[in-house]
């Protein structure tokens, strides 16, 4: 197994007899880390420390974490009898799933898409640090590493981080150093990534609602819950957004539309920004409208108000008023967070056997059994069996799902979510989805 050691400081650095080719300078550095295979310092690891983490980064626990992201990476390997000069893209894959499939002994917890991503970007920096310098010998390269090209910036021999230069791999199609970055990068978990198509059912979407309390255009004093997490669930199972997208609707966009109580079935247009910065327009029915309007004048304006008196945000969704960071725009992970803290709490979970990869302990762990995509999942196949229950050709329920969710081709919708349309099969039709749920 490997270990890190962590240099005291200069006052207490013993005299090194010699410059031996791991040693640098920076050594004298408190809190430098050095890592150590059966008491014998890893040489190829401490140069890279020295070279490309120690002179660049300003704080002894990014050292620290970068250093324990290696050990992690070179600890993992050991363990599958892999030499790291030979291990692959499938050993690092192999990494990625173990660990997003297993708990931290630190925390009891499972580790995040984001902890996995850090730790695979200084593994990656260092295979690229390793790649440079002719030690790799196996697919983490592919093929021989074009020279690195000068520039008007620093000399190549003393630019710590010339390895990663923009074009360092060499022309277009030459598969340098920097080629190897771009590669070994696409491999790298997104922080909530999960594609799983998981839809809810009747009951859990019921249950959900319920816990996030009643419609905003509804709730009275003393009712339980909150506006804010109503209106983050309905523009997901009842819009079919993004939670980027959800994160990203603009206030003054709500406000515009004018809506009658008469009708709540009727669908008014908002202008949304999808991937790729590309807009649509996608229906919205009334009640969420009203529900959306009575959140932007009694939650929200609240919360800005605690604020400061004259404090304006354009992002609709704002953090409440009990937060920390109240008024301020609600984040992504922040809306993430809240449908996996509301599924523990009203027991949406599964029971997942969890394996640390670092000491091979099986444990238990309840995760949450839905992300904020499932939402988007869960409208697309009420929406269908909405609209074939309500008369519409197939073809044409399709169509309409493909155009709310910003699909390309009615064929990426149908190919995604053909197989999972039995869950609403069974519930009649309505005249919007709100009655569904009712």
């Amino acid at each position: 197994m490997h270990r890190i050691s962590y240099s005291p400081g200069p006052t207490t650095m013993p005299r090194m007899p010699m410059r031996q080719p791991w040693y640098s300078d920076t050594m004298l550095k408190a809190g430098h880390p050095a890592i150590w295979k059966d008491g014998k310092l890893f040489e190829e690891a401490c140069r890279w420390l020295n070279n490309e983490i120690v002179p660049i980064k300003p704080s002894p626990k990014t050292w620290a974490q970068a250093a324990q992201s290696l050990l992690t990476w070179l600890d993992f390997l050991e363990a599958a009898e892999v030499d790291w000069q030979f291990a692959g893209q499938a050993d690092l894959v192999a990494y990625r799933d173990a660990y997003l499939g297993a708990i931290s002994p630190q925390t009891g917890k499972e580790y995040s898409a984001n902890t996995i991503a850090v730790r695979m970007t200084y593994i990656i920096d260092f295979i690229c640090f390793a790649v440079e310098h002719d030690w790799i010998d196996s697919d983490l390269r592919v093929g021989p590493i074009a020279p690195l090209r000068q520039s008007n910036r620093a000399p190549i021999d003393k630019d710590a981080l010339a390895h990663i230069r923009k074009g360092s791999g060499g022309p277009k199609g030459e598969d340098g150093v920097g080629a190897v970055v771009r590669r070994l990068n696409k491999l790298k978990p997104r922080s909530g990534q999960d594609d799983t198509v998981r839809t809810l059912s009747r009951e859990d979407l019921t249950a959900l609602l319920r816990w996030a309390g009643p419609r905003p255009s509804e709730r009275k004093p003393g009712d339980g819950g909150s506006d804010r997490d109503f209106i983050v669930f309905a523009l997901g199972w009842a819009c079919g957004l993004r939670v980027q997208e959800i994160a990203d609707v603009n206030v003054l966009s709500i406000l515009g539309i004018t809506a009658s109580s008469e009708v709540l079935g009727q669908m008014h247009k908002l202008l949304i920004t999808g991937k790729r910065m590309k807009t649509r327009l996608i229906d919205v029915p009334t009640w969420l409208v009203l529900d959306l309007q009575a959140y932007i004048e009694g939650e929200r304006k609240r919360a800005l108000r605690k604020r400061g008196p004259r404090v304006e945000e354009k992002q609709l969704i704002l953090n409440s008023e009990y937060s920390t960071r109240t008024g301020k725009p609600m984040t992504k992970s922040a809306m993430q967070d809240l449908v996996e803290r509301a599924c523990l709490k009203i027991g949406l979970i599964n029971n997942v056997k969890k394996v640390n990869p670092e000491t091979g302990e099986v444990v238990v762990a309840q995760t949450p059994k839905y992300s904020m995509h499932c939402l988007r999942h869960t409208y697309t196949v009420m929406t269908y069996h909405n609209h074939r229950k309500s008369g519409y050709a197939e073809l044409d329920a399709w169509k309409y799902v493909q155009m709310q969710l910003g699909h390309k081709s009615p064929t990426t919708t149908i190919n995604t979510y053909l197989n999972h349309l039995s869950v609403w099969a069974d519930y009649r039709a309505g005249r919007s989805l709100l009655q569904m749920v009712r």
